[in-house]
């Protein structure tokens, strides 16, 4: 399990540091996704757009919080929470990283 986890950690830092596009995504498509916990409202979406400049746009449609599941959780959106995770961690390191002045 260590060296699996190792190999993730290599991966995620790979991911993270290096420049590309995927292929398989379109400029100025908007991708979405609703959260999990919708309870037969269909409000709570993540929006995601890539500018021709490679600029990534997210837009949250909710007054409340998203939430994305684990498997045993329920999760219908395991791919997007991953990603999430990969976000998270981006985002850590950038903190780290480069600071940003607390309002």
């Amino acid at each position: 399990m260590e060296r699996a986890m190792t190999e993730i950690q290599k991966a995620v830092s790979k991911v993270l540091t290096n420049h590309y596009w995927l292929p398989t995504l379109d400029i100025n498509t908007c991708y979405s996704r609703r959260h999990d916990d919708t309870d037969g409202d269909f409000g709570g979406n993540i929006f995601v757009t890539f500018s021709k400049d490679g600029d990534a746009w997210i837009r949250v449609d909710t007054s409340g919080v998203l939430r994305f599941r684990t498997g045993d959780g329920g999760g219908q959106s395991l791919k997007t929470r991953a990603a999430l995770l990969i976000l998270a961690e981006a985002i850590r390191q950038d903190n780290i990283e480069h600071p940003q002045r607390r309002a």
